[in-house]
């Protein structure tokens, strides 16, 4: 739908958690925003102390979508600060995990995630009329790009984003900063060609980067530019217009599941070589192996790790019609396509840390059942290794947090208008061109700037 401008303790929360998820879906999905946001609120302690930062995202862009953009503002300025502890903490974090599973840390995010917050809060100080904050956040996600790119200390695959480069231009040039709107639209058009999104350079990205240099008189730009974009022109918007940019908050971002795998544990060192790991994770699972290949070599064990499933959403385009004419939205951005190359990346990781935690607990198991078998019979023993085996069993989940109402893509359809009060009717397309959905939004058109609507457009089935 849309809208307009102990073991029983971890396996309980994790349980609550994803019918939570489903239920905040499905209010979500019904377009009552409001509903979905107090939901939400009430909801605070299902979240927990170590899931906090799922709790500030999810509020923040759930009021986002409900036209609340003060109380979204407030949650993500939360959610930043949580991002900054965590990381912190996050480079020594991992003891606890190694004897139960990743989700006994807190969730500390990740940098695609951290890097989104700014899309909407910007967009959110903009609808507020609050142009200058939203240049705040346009200047904050271009220092914190520039940390993704020479933090030492860890290896970041997420160094860039053509999206976000490219809608702070926008909200650069709308504040009339052109030379930084120049800086950002040249960047977007780098990051899009080497982007993991994999979606193509937007051609009136293309032309921003081109008007904009050439409004600076950087002719050598320019011609660069024309060269590597030779359908490059330069945009003109008539006195006494404006730009309209609609943006379209599409679908939901695909969900982290479990992918269990049992196996010998023989087999399992195996698996891991095979990834060629590099980490910390690397030393654990060494440590495990050399104590695991000597006693227990023949034995089986279960481990879990997260995987995506896609949500199949109906709504695949969106057409804006005003004036007798009619615009298409282009995908900008493919959030969920970020997520999986992201969580890839890390897989390796992943696999090293799983497994030596599996290996752990097995020889844990293993020397407590025998200490059992030696001071109080066999089928003392025997019986302790059957509990072990179950709590194991139960505790073996993978990390599948997330901040899951994010949407799934990005779309945006921009085109001028005359100043003055204007009624657009988008109209929501399935896979055939078909009219799934539709609503209409009022826009203000103020000359010589660019007037964002924003809507969001979903149909999931969310029992699949």
């Amino acid at each position: 739908m849309l809208f307009v401008a102990v073991t029983t303790t971890f396996v309980g929360c994790a349980a609550n958690l994803t019918k939570y998820y489903k239920s905040l879906r499905v209010k979500m999905d019904s377009g009552d925003y409001s509903d979905a946001a107090e939901f939400v609120e009430k909801s605070k302690n299902k979240y927990g102390s170590k899931n906090i930062l799922m709790y500030y995202l999810d509020s923040g862009i759930v009021t986002h979508f409900a036209n609340d953009y003060l109380t979204s503002s407030k949650r993500f300025e939360q959610a930043k600060a949580k991002f900054e502890e965590y990381y912190q903490k996050s480079i020594s974090a991992g003891v606890a995990s190694m004897f139960y599973n990743d989700s006994a840390m807190p969730y500390y995010g990740e940098d695609f995630e951290r890097a989104h917050v700014s899309i909407f809060e910007a967009l959110g100080y903009i609808l507020l009329g609050r142009d200058d904050d939203a240049v705040v956040e346009a200047r904050q996600i271009d220092t914190r790009f520039k940390s993704f790119a020479i933090e030492a200390n860890r290896k970041n695959f997420y160094k860039d984003d053509g999206f976000i480069r490219y809608f702070m231009g926008l909200v650069y040039e709308n504040s009339g900063c052109l030379n930084d709107a120049h800086i950002s639209y040249y960047t977007a058009l780098k990051a899009y060609k080497n982007d993991i999104a994999e979606v193509p350079v937007p051609k009136e990205l293309v032309d921003d980067a081109y008007t904009s240099a050439l409004a600076l008189g950087m002719s050598d730009r320019a011609s660069e530019i024309k060269k590597n974009y030779p359908q490059a022109h330069q945009r003109e918007i008539p006195n006494d217009y404006g730009e309209c940019i609609v943006v379209d908050y599409n679908g939901f971002v695909p969900e982290k599941i479990d992918n269990v795998l049992e196996f010998a544990l023989s087999n399992m060192w195996a698996y891991v070589e095979a990834a060629q790991v590099d980490s910390q994770e690397q030393e654990d699972f060494n440590k495990a192996k050399s104590i695991g290949l000597s006693v227990f070599a023949n034995d089986y064990v279960k481990v879990a790790f997260p995987k995506y499933k896609d949500f199949k959403n109906k709504i695949v385009a969106f057409k804006v019609q005003f004036d007798r004419q009619e615009v298409k939205g282009l995908v900008v951005q493919n959030v969920g396509k970020i997520a999986k190359a992201c969580l890839d990346d890390n897989i390796k990781k992943i696999y090293a840390k799983t497994l030596a935690r599996a290996a752990v607990k097995y020889i844990i198991g293993k020397s407590v059942s025998e200490r059992i078998s030696n001071n109080a019979g066999e089928s003392w023993g025997e019986f302790s290794q059957i509990s072990f085996n179950m709590f194991n069993s139960l505790s073996e989940k993978s990390d599948r947090r997330a901040w899951n109402t994010l949407p799934d893509k990005i779309l945006m359809a921009r085109f001028c208008l005359p100043a003055g009060m204007h009624t657009l009717k988008i109209n929501f397309l399935g896979k055939d061109g078909e009219v799934l959905d539709s609503c209409s939004a009022e826009v203000d058109v103020r000359a010589g700037k660019k007037n964002f609507v924003a809507v969001r457009s979903s149909k999931i089935d969310i029992l699949e």
